[in-house]
């Protein structure tokens, strides 16, 4: 005993004995720790609470895998109130007047109630990037000053099922709270893309789209809440989604023609102090095919060189070199030249005469050469597919009209260019129509059982000789028509190199006043030696 009360008094023998106490004190610690943060992580994925509405986001049998992340809960959808307004937005002056009517609605809405009128439940706006589809709704917002909710279309695909969805509800429902109210979904494409057959349901993406759809058809014209979406690739976008009582109204945002960039320069330009030297026609005529955000670079790059050059204005020098700077990575794709302006010029020019001399066509009310509609996969000169029935010489007119571009190149110029690749796929399609489907050339045995879709033909093929001659009698019908009408031709296309833009009201007057309407009757012998009727 007295050897052990004599070890006990000895600091060698307390030092390891109080370590040993510390090292289980703190192991003890961090394990009570760890559980806290484990049952927060647990709580956070297993259900998320707002207003009332649970969503319950549930492992599977087997428990969280490791490495899962955890969801945070939905954040709150704060509205904004822009201070653009439209007096801030240049070179959209047909998309301006388009948003008019929501202006007044949304500013008197009484007005309209009285007369049984409802406020559209959708606009789209679909175009080129940085044309101004962002700023427009915003300044549609600051017009009315109603509440505006921006969104992005990613931020409701989620990975956990379920998430999306209730980001949406969410939306609509603090929409609803404070209508009359804006909704902007930017990049509708992301989360409102074409469904595929196969895809059955059960993913996150097609989730959120329902829930979208449902949304959209759980609020009417009184509620007072407008979505606004925005897209540059509508052709991807569900059907569903875009049909009328959805999105009620397309309104397309192309880039500016040359008036519309002469605006858009001088609106940057006013609160710089730029000299009086400065030519702005001159620069917008030298600035064809670029996008608003693109012409507000080059002033916002002229500043900056001025201001590096220690200089008290902005100079014509310094807004030249800003435009080089700008155009030197963009004249291949976007930046259009004299050569190409004359091409395109004659190319529509061929198309908008062809509707004004060809019976059963519908005369545009706007030709351009600018913001054309090719990325859209959709020629403008296509026709309205809205009717259920066209006859035969109806759509021998289409035909002739979707090729007239080509053929004004070849009669001007003696050789087609590459930009008549969108009219003669619609052509193509068209014509293949009419002999598989319509049994147009006597074919009949080709109209049954005839799937959609693309197909090749070849020397001897079924309908492939029909297909190639009605396209080579539209090609040679244009052609004529166009060459009999050379002086109509050429102003119509020299109006629109140096305009850039025409109304369906000056193409008429180019020509010929209300000019007698050519039959296709007139076409008959162009025919080839196989003859349809």
């Amino acid at each position: 005993m007295d050897g052990m009360s004599s070890l006990m008094t000895r600091p060698e023998f307390w030092v390891p004995v109080l370590a040993i106490f510390g090292v289980t004190a703190a192991a003890l610690r961090m394990t009570a720790v760890n559980r806290r943060v484990l049952k927060q992580d647990t709580m956070a994925v297993g259900r998320v609470e707002r207003d009332g509405d649970s969503l319950a986001v549930r492992r599977g049998a087997g428990g969280a895998t490791a490495g899962e992340p955890t969801e945070a809960p939905i954040a709150g959808v704060a509205a904004d109130h822009p201070r653009v307004t439209f007096a801030d937005v240049a070179g959209l002056d047909e998309a301006i007047a388009e948003l008019r009517e929501v202006t007044e609605y949304l500013s008197d809405p009484e007005r309209f109630r009285l007369l049984g009128a409802e406020l559209p439940k959708g606009i789209l706006l679909q175009g080129q990037p940085g044309c101004g589809k962002t700023l427009l709704a915003r300044a549609l917002a600051g017009e009315t000053g109603v509440p505006f909710y921006f969104v992005s279309a990613a931020s409701f695909v989620e990975k956990f099922v379920g998430l999306g969805a209730a980001r949406v509800r969410e939306l609509f429902a603090e929409a609803k709270k404070n209508a009359p109210s804006i909704v902007f979904i930017d990049e509708l494409d992301a989360v409102g893309r074409r469904r595929d057959a196969d895809g059955g349901g059960g993913r996150e993406f097609d989730n959120t789209l329902n829930q979208l759809l449902v949304e959209l058809d759980g609020f009417g014209g009184s509620s007072g809440v407008l979505l606004l979406g925005a897209t540059n690739r509508p052709e991807l976008i569900d059907p569903a989604l875009v049909r009328p009582g959805r999105f009620d109204r397309r309104i397309e945002i192309s880039r500016p023609d040359v008036t519309g960039r002469e605006k858009i320069l001088r609106l940057h330009a006013a609160s710089r102090p730029f000299s009086g030297r400065v030519d702005w026609a001159a620069v917008a005529a030298n600035t064809a095919g670029l996008s608003a955000a693109e012409l507000a670079n080059i002033v916002n790059e002229g500043a900056l060189l001025a201001a590096r050059r220690h200089r008290q204005m902005i100079s014509p020098e310094d807004l030249d070199e800003a435009a080089a700077r700008v155009l030197s990575g963009t004249r291949s794709s976007r930046l259009m030249d004299d050569d190409e302006k004359q091409l395109l010029a004659a190319h529509e020019a061929g198309h908008a005469l062809l509707s004004v001399l060809v019976k059963g066509m519908q005369i545009p009310s706007q030709v351009s050469i600018v913001g054309r509609a090719g990325m859209l996969e959709k020629s403008a000169w296509a026709g309205d597919d809205d009717r259920s029935a066209l006859t035969k010489r109806e759509l021998l007119a289409r035909l002739i009209v979707l090729l007239g571009g080509r053929a004004a190149e070849l009669h001007l110029f003696g050789e087609p260019s590459t930009g008549a690749e969108d009219d003669l796929k619609h052509a193509a399609t068209l014509a293949r129509r009419m002999v598989e489907r319509w049994a147009m050339t006597g074919r009949f045995e080709l109209a049954a059982g005839q799937a959609e879709g693309p197909r090749h033909y070849f020397e001897g093929s079924a309908g492939g000789v029909e297909v190639r001659t009605l396209l080579a009698r539209a090609e040679q019908a244009a052609v004529v028509i166009l060459a009999d009408h050379d002086a109509q031709l050429r102003a119509i296309a020299g109006r629109l190199f140096e305009r850039e833009t025409l109304s369906g009201l000056e193409v008429q007057e180019l020509a010929g006043r209300r000019p007698p309407r050519v039959a296709l009757a007139a076409i008959r012998p162009i025919r080839s030696a196989a003859s349809f009727d």
